[in-house]
């Protein structure tokens, strides 16, 4: 079934999006093996933090460069999702030292009781690593999205400046900010369904569902994730008006001085 999946996913891509939709299909083939790599290197035994990092720029490089080409749009989303990685490998592992949310949870014991407890696997580290590969396709799509909005309007306004352009992408994110919303707590909802359906079969309290190790783990999910869409909206937003209105200053100046030549030159 799952190569059945894959061919009519593939053809339809094809059908679709062309050469577009080969290339989309083959990225998500490369980023599934990406992934991989952070699995085996966890499983040797590896810190996966760097590791993790790595592939995620690695990542938006190929979500980016290798399916929209290299362009103005592309270089302002990829400079504005390497700053929000950063800043959320700081909050993830300041928040997941002190919300304790690594390990396994008592509703997962059932399942993992033929495992052997002892792997050797940080898994502080590993949960926090997990935190920012839920989050990076949804910055990368609300960047990109927002850079490529910015570049439109200043291509139809060349007159604006870096101000008025930022204005412009915070509007556009607001626009962006509640469907992004809604698209991760239904994500988010879904995958969390059988846990749903397991405090209610099992009579979980409010109070015993909020303090759970497994609830509090998908909450920060959620909370970081609605964070993360909430800061890459101003951080690109700065980042491409700036790309956006650089070289039209360095275009504007070379007019004049070239204007101030042809003076001169008809003067003499």
């Amino acid at each position: 079934m799952i190569k059945i999946l894959s061919i009519i996913l593939l053809i339809l891509l094809l059908l679709i999006g062309g050469k577009r939709g080969l290339k989309t299909f083959l990225t998500i083939y490369i980023n599934l093996f990406l992934i991989f790599i952070i699995i085996v290197l966890v499983g040797w035994g590896f810190n996966p933090q760097i590791p993790t990092f790595i592939i995620c720029l690695i990542i938006s490089i190929i979500i980016l460069f290798f399916l929209n080409g290299t362009n103005k749009k592309t270089i302002s989303s990829f400079i504005s999702v390497t700053i929000l990685l950063i800043i959320f490998f700081i909050i993830t592992i300041i928040f997941g030292n002190n919300i304790y949310i690594q390990g396994y949870a008592e509703e997962n014991i059932e399942g993992i009781s033929y495992v052997i407890y002892d792997t050797g696997i940080n898994m502080l580290a590993l949960s926090n690593c997990i935190i920012i590969i839920g989050l990076i396709g949804n910055i990368i799509d609300t960047s990109i999205a927002i850079s490529s909005a910015l570049y439109e309007v200043s291509i139809n306004n060349p007159h604006l400046n870096i101000k008025e352009l930022f204005k412009s992408g915070m509007s556009i994110g607001k626009d962006i900010l509640g469907t992004t919303t809604n698209t991760l707590f239904f994500a988010y909802l879904g995958s969390c369904m059988t846990l749903l359906i397991f405090f209610q079969d099992f009579q979980y309290s409010l109070t015993a569902i909020i303090n759970s190790k497994i609830f509090a783990t998908e909450f920060t999910r959620i909370m970081l994730s609605g964070i993360a869409s909430f800061l890459v909206i101003p951080i690109t937003s700065i980042v491409a008006s700036f790309l956006c209105t650089i070289n039209k200053e360095e275009k504007t100046n070379e007019k004049n001085e070239n204007n101030i030549r042809r003076q001169r030159n008809t003067s003499r």
